[in-house]
């Protein structure tokens, strides 16, 4: 095209003005990503490596929010489709990659109990939301057993194209109204950054130390992180350190992300107040930024100790060769080495030591090469056309409108490999709508001691394994799992027959939820009317856990409410179980200093019930496996000793709810441990039904000990 003569009536600037690349800044990523890999490889290395995602968030916001108010000032608007086009040939075709090829390797090494799962996190990761599937989905109490997602890591990419949707429409508005008011658009733009920024950290603050579980995923919480980045891109042409102060700076937050990665841990209220440590090192270290980094001769140092402060600068250590090559492959880095981790430690069977995490990291580094070459960088060009200078001078990109089908087109296919998966499974699922014929799978009732049931041979396992963890209780999924005496009415969680002249009370945590289906087949054939009062991760007690998550700090106020409502209703039964403190610690990691702590929780409801003249019957805990029940039992057989635990009774964890009991006179206890274990020896599967979806019971198997348990209870 020929260029334009010198003075052209009326046209506006061709482009804005680019600073010179910042090698330093790709260093920086390689420093971000490198943190990540070590905390997910060797989490005890680096117990805060995951502050390398706040890393990439700074420079995410500094480079484009830099970008954008650059073409604002120069062009007076952004090219948003443009800018967006842009951001999918950069991003889409490497993570649609990366996700078609771990769902490929979910179908060849992960048992089918997975598919579904991984399938539906695939979709919401190509979608741009794993970050609020994360949030809603990953810290229940139901999910806290399941394993890992290998796509998991996509939240933090979810983030960044969320602000990347909604940033440049702010910037937009904001250089509108600089326009109307003929203020500096650059501090227009400023002040609506600090207005966002301000309002998300003060959010983040306040979310993060009431539920952190949540608030680490959410995009409002860590807007402020890649608007902080944007800010500094703006203010720091104003600041022109020496090279001395500039290598002080840079090592100085070089030295703190490191730090930060060192001693933070996922206890912390993160992101809150806490991320203003990493995120403002960072911003410490992108100040520092020499002429050297941007690959220019640094004419203006004379002295020799000036040079010597510029050439060994942490700007400096960060744009040698190697750091500039991984920062360059780091975003592919980043999205392959998660999956490779997953599926790795899977077949491993145990967490990676020196050998095996550099095995991880050398094929996470292969197959990052591999995508930046064959799929990041043609992508990043395919579509791209030089720019035209339209007769009004404004700048209009072609090819656009192809990016925009490219990327319809990877969530589409992404979505529909993600069907496939996910429909065998739910194939599978629908014999759950189905009741157990108990002459050919009489599951408890085979180790019954008085009248033990046959057992048929070459029957498959009910419910399959591929569908265990489906197979949930009544209260499963919904607000009867989480029940709350303050928001919810007498009739809720009301199961069984209307007119049922007796009434029982199901009450505890969700290991109390896996009797009530069995109770509620009792109760159908002898009148009982069965309600249920039990709320995931909250035993009956007025002593929570002291490390439970702050969600669960309440559990002991509406234990007293839930109590005050028995005592209100009076029902002929209630009936107490829960998990033991050893399951809590292992699949939660949550528990009490103090071991009397529980038991006297336990007691002192337990007691006003009896001093009411209602009898309570207490339910011992079942085994816990500890190995994945499903899984082992697809992967090695129904009879495999593989899937067998080596539990004696004798040897059984410490249970609170008896010793609660023998303080509180007329308290029955009920043990099902003979319906789960024969001279130690703890199957997967009994009576050809599977015993266990996770650490708890599938329904199916609960329900084969309604018999027992109306004996037990004397119903």
């Amino acid at each position: 095209m020929p260029s334009l003569p010198a003075a052209v009536p009326n046209a506006a600037p061709l482009a804005p003005t680019r600073p010179a690349p910042r090698r330093d800044i790709q260093g920086l990523r390689t420093v971000a990503v490198g943190l990540v890999i070590i905390y997910h490889i060797w989490p005890s290395v680096m117990p805060g490596g995951f502050v390398g995602v706040d890393v990439f968030f700074v420079i995410s916001g500094f480079l484009i929010v830099g970008s954008l108010v650059r073409e604002i000032e120069a062009t007076g608007r952004i090219a948003l489709w443009s800018f967006y086009a842009k951001r999918i040939r950069r991003l889409l075709p490497a993570a649609s990659l990366v996700l078609v090829a771990t769902l490929a390797g979910t179908v060849l090494l992960l048992p089918q109990s997975r598919w579904q799962s991984i399938s539906f996190d695939v979709v919401m990761a190509a979608l741009q939301v794993q970050n609020w599937n994360q949030a809603f989905g990953s810290g229940s109490y139901e999910g806290a057993t399941a394993l890992v997602s290998p796509v998991q890591h996509y939240w933090s990419l979810a983030v960044e194209e969320q602000f990347y949707i909604f940033i440049p429409l702010c910037l937009i508005a904001a250089a509108s109204w600089a326009t109307r008011t003929r203020v500096s658009k650059k501090q227009l733009c400023l002040f609506v950054l600090i207005a966002l920024s301000a309002a998300s950290f003060l959010h983040s603050v306040l979310f993060s130390a009431s539920d952190h579980d949540v608030a680490y995923f959410a995009t409002t919480t860590r807007v402020w992180e890649l608007g902080l980045g944007g800010i500094f891109a703006l203010v720091l042409p104003r600041f022109q350190p020496g090279e001395r102060l500039r290598a002080l700076l840079g090592w100085a937050g070089l030295l703190a992300v490191f730090g930060c990665a060192a001693t933070f841990s996922t206890t912390m209220a993160f992101p809150g107040y806490v991320a203003l440590l990493p995120v403002l090192a960072t911003v410490l270290v992108l100040t520092a930024g020499t002429p050297l980094a941007t690959g220019a001769a640094p004419a203006a140092v004379h002295s020799i100790p000036t040079k010597v402060c510029s050439w060994f600068s942490a700007s400096s250590l960060l744009s040698t060769g190697p750091a500039k090559y991984l920062g360059d492959i780091s975003y592919s880095l980043y999205l392959w080495h998660w999956p490779v981790v997953v599926l790795y430690v899977f077949l491993l069977g145990r967490e990676p030591g020196v050998l095996h995490g550099s095995a991880i990291a050398v094929i996470s580094l292969l197959a990052a090469v591999a995508s930046y070459y064959l799929v990041e960088q043609r992508f990043r060009h395919v579509g791209r056309q030089r720019a035209v200078v339209v007769a009004e001078g404004v700048r209009t990109p072609r090819g656009h409108r192809k990016s925009f089908v490219l990327a319809a087109g990877l969530v589409a296919a992404t979505t529909l490999t993600a069907l496939a998966p996910w429909g065998i499974v739910e194939a599978k699922s629908q014999q759950l709508n189905g009741a157990l014929n108990l002459r050919e799978y009489p599951g408890a009732m085979a180790l019954d001691r008085e009248r033990p049931a046959s057992v048929p041979s070459g029957l498959d396992v009910r419910p399959e394994p591929a569908v265990a963890m489906k197979d949930v209780p009544v209260t499963g999924g919904n607000e009867c799992g989480a029940f709350d005496p303050a928001k919810m009415g007498e009739d809720k969680c009301r199961y069984g027959r209307p007119d049922a002249g007796k009434t029982m009370i199901v009450v505890g945590d969700s290991h109390a939820g896996q009797l009530v289906d069995p109770l509620l087949l009792v109760g159908e054939q002898a009148g009982w009317n069965v309600r249920a009062m039990v709320r995931n991760g909250c035993p009956f007690s007025l002593a929570p856990p002291e490390s439970a998550d702050t969600v669960f700090h309440n559990c002991s106020n509406q234990n007293r409410e839930t109590l005050g409502r028995i005592l209100r209703i009076k029902p002929d039964l209630v009936v107490v179980s829960g998990m033991t403190p050893s399951g809590y610690d292992r699949a939660l990691q949550w528990g009490w200093k103090d071991p009397d702590a529980l038991v006297s929780g336990y007691a002192g409801l337990l007691k006003p019930l009896r001093d009411a003249g209602i009898r309570v019957a207490v339910v011992m805990d079942i085994p816990y496996p500890d190995f994945a029940a499903p899984d082992c039992v697809q992967a090695n057989g129904s009879g495999s000793d593989a899937c067998v635990l080596l539990q004696q009774a004798g040897d059984r964890p410490d249970d609170p709810l008896p010793a609660a009991a023998a303080r509180v006179p007329g308290v029955d206890v009920i043990d099902l441990y003979p319906y789960f274990c024969t001279d130690g020896r703890c199957p997967s599967v009994i009576g050809n039904v599977m015993v266990y979806r996770d650490n708890h019971m599938t329904n199916s198997y609960a329900k084969t000990l309604a018999s027992p348990l109306a004996r037990m209870l004397q119903l």
